[in-house]
């Protein structure tokens, strides 16, 4: 069996087992799993391009901001983005407080970019509206004190930001990370996408069912949900060492160092996900 025979084996293990665990399933957000709603007209076939193209405009989540969800049909995903950026700015000696208030705690790992999806047991990072313990930009330097923390994690964060920004959020992680603490990064694996278009292999149609065509279905994961840059496990660990990070590995989703793995049950199938470590003393 080749090793992209056997990843793509792997592959439909995993689909099929989240499948069972999520077989009740409807997103109701799609920032929950970036955008991967079933698509289906009556019978089963797909969409028709209008369809398609009506439901794209029609995306979009809930949010806590009040009258943020009666104002969302008038403004763009990059105003109502700016406008979540500069009310988190302001609430930033707040934030600050609550970040030693964090501290204090002990026992810190934070997850970046959290969306909504709070773990327990964590704290949970992002901006104004995203319901988070810590409001946050994570462009700008964490609001957490040097060699703080045991574990990072980020899943479906970095895909938003160019590569550059992305580096830079992943230094801020090292800053605050203590030696020999671990960062899981979870990224939409365009690998796995761009070898199932190119092979047919049926993942792509797993994974986005029910698209016009096979082409739109890929490019969603290239340009739709605000997504700005691409990502396979290569790359990923590449981008993780180049910050300082050492060790950096592509890990099965559910699998990890930090017990229990904080991955999400419904993004697994399609995430590549890399743990590194900051070097010890």
């Amino acid at each position: 069996m080749s090793a992209g025979t056997a990843r793509s084996v792997a592959h439909r293990s995993r689909l099929a087992a989240t499948r069972r665990l999520c077989s009740n399933w409807q997103m109701s957000n799609p920032e929950d799993a970036d955008g991967r709603t079933p698509l289906h007209a009556s019978g089963g076939d797909s969409v028709d391009l209008q369809q398609y193209l009506d439901a794209q405009a029609a995306a979009g989540g809930h949010s806590t901001i009040p009258l943020s969800d009666l104002l969302r049909p008038f403004m763009s995903p990059a105003v109502r983005l700016r406008a979540k950026q500069v009310a988190t700015a302001v609430s930033r000696p707040v934030s600050r407080r609550k970040a030693r208030d964090e501290e204090v705690a002990g026992g810190l790992k934070l997850h970046l970019g959290s969306g909504g999806n709070n773990l327990a047991g964590w704290t949970n990072v992002d901006l104004v509206g995203a319901r988070a313990d810590v409001a946050w930009d994570l462009r700008r330097p964490l609001p957490f004190a040097d060699q703080i923390a045991g574990a990072v994690f980020l899943e479906h964060v970095l895909e938003h930001m160019t590569v550059s920004e992305g580096m830079a959020v992943l230094r801020h992680a090292f800053r605050v990370l203590a030696p020999g603490g671990i960062i899981r990064v979870g990224v939409p694996d365009a690998g796995l996408y761009a070898r199932s278009y190119a092979v047919g292999d049926g993942i792509l149609d797993d994974l986005r069912p029910g698209r016009p065509t096979r082409m739109l279905a890929l490019g969603e994961v290239f340009q739709e949900h605000g997504h700005v840059s691409a990502w396979d496990g290569e790359t990923l660990a590449l981008v993780i060492e180049a910050v300082g990070f050492s060790g950096a590995v592509v890990m099965a989703g559910g699998e990890s160092q930090i017990v229990p793995a904080p991955d999400s049950a419904v993004r697994i199938p399609e995430t590549v996900y890399v743990e590194a470590a900051v070097p010890g003393p």
